[in-house]
């Protein structure tokens, strides 16, 4: 079975390319427009059948204008790339009157830019309007003029084979003249084609629809890397968020157990002060007694009562110190928890942006943009991998790990249980543990911990309130990018 016949209209606005093609056909698919500046606005195909054979009419728009770049001729052909990459069995280069020197330019660039040497093989130029195209000795008068007149700008143009047609408007007194008149050279040109039966196959009009296909893969790979990034990066701020939430409501909670604690041990210095007191007290009255035996029983006693009170304000004191630490590190291990869930939100989110390098390094390797084929899409692109890898985005958040705290409950009851019965008996060791005692309640040494990480929370929180602005601000960025790669899909 023969494949489709592939047939491409090709020149400049008015001179008929969607008129003909109407001809061609035998439909009105085409819109047919005399508006010389306006002309097709998009690139259309048909297919219809004639006697056995299957074409397929091809209507282009800009291609014939010798102002345009190769880049920028391809593109107007980009609708077409699946039809045009299978080849063409005829190229129809479409006049009315006399050739200008705009189309002998416009002809030399596309056999120069699109085509090659082969192309006046597989084209024809159609002249339409020609009021006497019936007339044989007329029409090839005319080839003979033409081909004198172009010989000198282009000899491809001038060995160009010629047939001529006339497609007035159907309408008005002259609509049944007009409708033979079209069907005559509808006639022509189809008896023209059906001795095209060969298949032209430019290399770049080949390797075209292959250029298409990279590109396209390209602007699918930005599409799902950039949604990849916009979730993530929606993931990262709302993690931030949350993070910066607990970490001030922790804040506030660790400063409550820090004051309460403080409290505790102010009113443990105090009652510590009086124990250490009695006891200083009753154990000078208790020596006494060796001289003075009947001091002996009140100084003990005196002694002993101050005693009990430190060891009850000691006892009291590491039980809330146990439960204030306790809760304590339930917060530090809260914290972590969300830093974690922060780290890795953050990790996902470089390694989403590390993937529009991927997309980068295909589209600087392109051929399309190379030819710059479609300068808008080319730059949506280009503008897209600059905005998030052009600065490389500031997504990371850096935490700082917290030491780990040396807080011992049993170590500290341990020492507290021998250091009691030092203090009880009078020596030398007795009186070192009571001063140590008192300047340790007197020093707060417990809180310095609490202080030292609320300190460096305090510090991250103002870090973490920036950093939350600037990713809004990368998310409104990103966006942006999102809508105009949406417009390219």
């Amino acid at each position: 079975m023969e494949k489709i016949r592939n047939i491409l209209l090709i020149g400049n606005a008015g001179k008929g390319k969607s008129t003909l093609a109407n001809v061609i056909t035998g439909t009105n698919e085409f819109e047919e427009n005399t508006n010389r500046i306006r002309g097709t606005e998009k690139p259309k195909s048909t297919e219809f059948e004639h006697e056995g054979i299957k074409y397929r009419i091809i209507d282009t728009v800009g291609i014939a204008d010798s102002s345009k770049s190769t880049g920028e001729i391809l593109s107007k052909l980009e609708d077409k790339t699946d039809i045009i990459s299978e080849g063409l069995n005829q190229i129809l280069f479409v006049t009315s009157g006399r050739f200008t020197q705009e189309e002998v330019e416009a002809f030399n660039l596309l056999s120069k830019a699109i085509f090659d040497d082969q192309v006046t093989d597989f084209t024809t130029i159609v002249c339409t309007n020609f009021a006497k195209f019936e007339d044989k000795e007329t029409c090839e008068k005319d080839r003979k003029t033409f081909r004198e007149a172009t010989k000198g700008l282009s000899k491809q143009l001038a060995d160009t084979m010629i047939i001529y047609v006339d497609n007035p408007p159907i309408e008005g007194r002259y609509r049944s003249i007009a409708e033979g008149s079209r069907e005559e050279s509808r006639k022509i040109v189809l008896t023209h084609l059906e001795t095209c039966q060969k298949v032209y196959r430019p290399e770049l009009l080949v390797k075209y629809s292959k250029m298409i296909d990279e590109f396209n893969l390209i602007i699918n790979g930005s599409n799902e890397a950039i949604i990849n990034v916009d979730f993530h990066l929606n993931n990262s701020i709302n993690y931030l968020k949350e993070f910066v939430i607990q970490r001030e409501e922790i804040i506030e909670k660790v400063e409550k157990q820090k004051e309460k604690l403080n409290e505790d041990m102010k009113q443990r210095f105090n009652t510590n002060t009086l124990g250490h007191a009695a006891m200083l007290g009753g154990n000078a009255l208790a020596i006494s007694g060796i001289w003075f035996p009947p001091v002996f029983i009140p100084g003990f006693i005196i002694s002993t009562g101050g005693w009990l009170s430190v060891a009850g304000s000691d006892s009291v004191a590491i039980f809330k110190e146990n439960e204030a630490y306790r809760l304590f590190e339930e917060c530090l291990v809260n914290d972590k928890k969300k830093s974690k869930l922060l780290e890795n939100s953050q990790v996902e989110l470089k390694e989403a942006i590390g993937k529009f390098k991927e997309v980068r390094s295909r589209f600087e390797d392109s051929v399309y943009a190379e030819q710059n084929i479609d300068r808008k899409k080319i730059d949506v692109i280009k503008n897209v991998l600059k905005k998030i890898l052009g600065e490389e985005m500031e997504t990371g958040v850096s935490l700082k790990s917290d030491e780990k705290i040396e807080h011992s409950t049993g170590s500290k009851a341990v020492r507290a249980a021998v250091e009691a019965f030092c203090k009880l008996v009078p020596s030398p060791l007795s009186f070192y543990c009571i001063y140590r005692d008192h300047k340790e309640i007197d020093d707060r040494t417990s809180l310095k911990d609490m202080e030292k990480i609320i300190e460096n929370w305090r510090k991250e929180l103002e870090d973490l309130k920036g950093k939350e602005q600037q990713l809004n601000k990368e998310y409104e960025v990103i966006s942006l990018c999102r809508e105009e790669i949406a417009k390219l899909l």
